[in-house]
C-alpha cells in the first residue's frame, strides 16, 4: 500500500509540473521512455545496487537515456536516488490515468461471447460514451461463458448486460417462488 501511496504522490507532483510547463504530452512520452528503457534487469541491478556510487548511476542513466528533458532526468535522479525505480511503472500508470483525466478519456474493457468488428466496437463506444458522458477507449476481449451480450468495465462501474447473468437472476426467482 505504502508503494501505491508513493507512487501517486510522485504522478501528481510530475503531473502539476506538467501542467505548469504546459508539457503534459511530452512528459507522457518521456515516461514511456524511462520505463521501457529502465525495464532492463541489468540496468535495474545496476541502479538498485546500493555499493555503486550515485554519481555513477547518474553517468549510467545519462548514458541510457539521452534526449531527455532535463526535468525528466532530475526525476529519474530522484528515483535513483532515492531507491525508488521499484514504483517507476506504477507512477507512469499513474500518470497516465491524470493525463487521460485531464483530457476526458475514460477506459472501458468489455467483454463479449463473440469477436466485435469495427463497426460493433465504434458502436458500443458510443453507447458507453453516452452513459458516461466522457470520450471511451475501448479494449475487448472474447469469453464464450458470457453466452451473449456484454460485460463492460468503466473505471469502478461494471454494466453486466450478459445472458449469463440474466439466466443465473432468472433461475433465483424461480428458485425464491418455488
Amino acid at each position: 500500500m505504502a508503494k501505491v501511496a508513493s507512487a501517486k504522490r510522485h504522478a501528481q507532483a510530475v503531473y502539476q509540473l506538467a501542467i505548469e510547463t504546459n508539457s503534459l504530452d511530452k512528459w507522457d512520452d518521456e515516461l514511456k521512455t524511462i520505463v521501457s528503457t529502465l525495464s532492463d534487469v541489468q540496468l535495474k541491478a545496476i541502479l538498485g545496487n546500493p555499493k555503486v556510487h550515485l554519481k555513477d548511476k547518474v553517468q549510467v542513466v545519462n548514458k541510457v537515456l539521452p534526449g531527455l528533458s532535463q526535468h525528466a532526468l532530475n526525476f529519474v535522479y530522484l528515483l535513483v536516488s532515492r531507491q525508488r525505480l521499484v514504483i517507476l511503472e506504477q507512477i507512469a500508470e499513474e500518470y497516465q490515468h491524470l493525463l487521460d483525466v485531464h483530457k476526458g478519456l475514460e477506459h472501458a474493457n468489455v467483454i463479449t461471447a463473440i469477436t466485435l468488428d469495427i463497426t460493433d466496437k465504434e458502436n458500443m463506444a458510443k453507447r458507453l460514451a453516452n452513459l458516461t458522458g466522457k470520450k471511451i477507449v475501448l479494449t475487448t476481449e472474447v469469453s464464450p461463458d458470457i453466452i451473449g451480450g456484454f460485460v463492460a468495465r468503466i473505471g469502478d462501474k461494471l454494466i453486466d448486460g450478459s445472458t449469463k447473468s440474466k439466466l443465473e437472476a432468472l433461475k433465483k426467482q424461480l428458485i425464491t417462488a418455488a
